[in-house]
C-alpha cells in the first residue's frame, strides 16, 4: 500500500521536568493569549525545530524560556498527544533533566509567572495535566538508580 501524506503531519513538542535542591518542581505559567492552555502552568520547553535534535531543543528552550543551562542527558518520563483548539495534533515527550544554574532562573516573556511546586502545591495551580511527570520523577528519584542508566541519547545524523 503506497504511503498517504493524510493526517500525518503534527507539532512535536519536548518539555524539561527540572527539579531544584529542595525537592521542588519548575512551573511556568502561560500567557493568556496562547493558542493551546492559556494562562496554565507547563514545564518550560518547546517544539522541535527543522533539524534539531530533542536535547538540543530542550537546552535551547530552558535557555530561552528560564535562562537556565540543562545539563547533559534526560530520562523520558511520559509522552503524549493533543489536539489545539486550532485542529493542529501536538505531540509531546516529557523529560526529566538537570540544571547547572537554578539560582540564574528568569522568565522570558512568553510567561507571565513561574513557581517552584512539589505535587500538593502543584495541584492548586491551573496547569496543563503534569502531576503523572512529577510523580514518575519522584518515583525515578527516590529509587537510588543512577540516572545515567535510563538517560536517552539524541544524535545528528546530517
Amino acid at each position: 500500500m503506497p504511503y498517504e501524506k493524510t493526517n500525518k503531519l503534527h507539532i512535536v513538542a519536548v518539555v524539561a521536568v527540572i527539579r531544584n535542591d529542595q525537592g521542588k518542581y519548575l512551573v511556568l505559567k502561560r500567557r493568556d493569549d496562547e493558542i493551546a492552555y492559556p494562562g496554565m502552568y507547563t514545564f518550560p520547553g518547546g517544539k522541535v525545530e527543522d533539524s534539531d535534535t530533542v536535547e538540543e531543543t530542550l537546552v535551547k528552550e530552558a535557555q530561552e524560556e528560564a535562562n537556565l543551562d540543562l545539563l547533559p542527558g534526560k530520562v523520558l518520563l511520559k509522552d503524549k498527544a493533543f489536539v489545539r483548539p486550532d485542529g493542529q495534533t501536538v505531540k509531546v515527550f516529557s523529560y526529566l533533566c538537570q540544571v547547572s544554574n537554578p539560582e540564574g532562573l528568569k522568565i522570558s516573556e512568553d510567561f507571565t509567572a513561574f513557581a517552584w511546586v512539589n505535587l500538593a502545591e502543584l495541584q492548586q495551580l491551573s496547569h496543563v495535566g503534569i502531576e503523572e511527570e512529577l510523580i514518575r520523577a519522584e518515583e525515578i528519584l527516590a529509587s537510588g538508580v543512577d540516572l545515567k542508566i535510563l538517560q536517552t541519547k539524541s544524535v545528528r545524523e546530517d
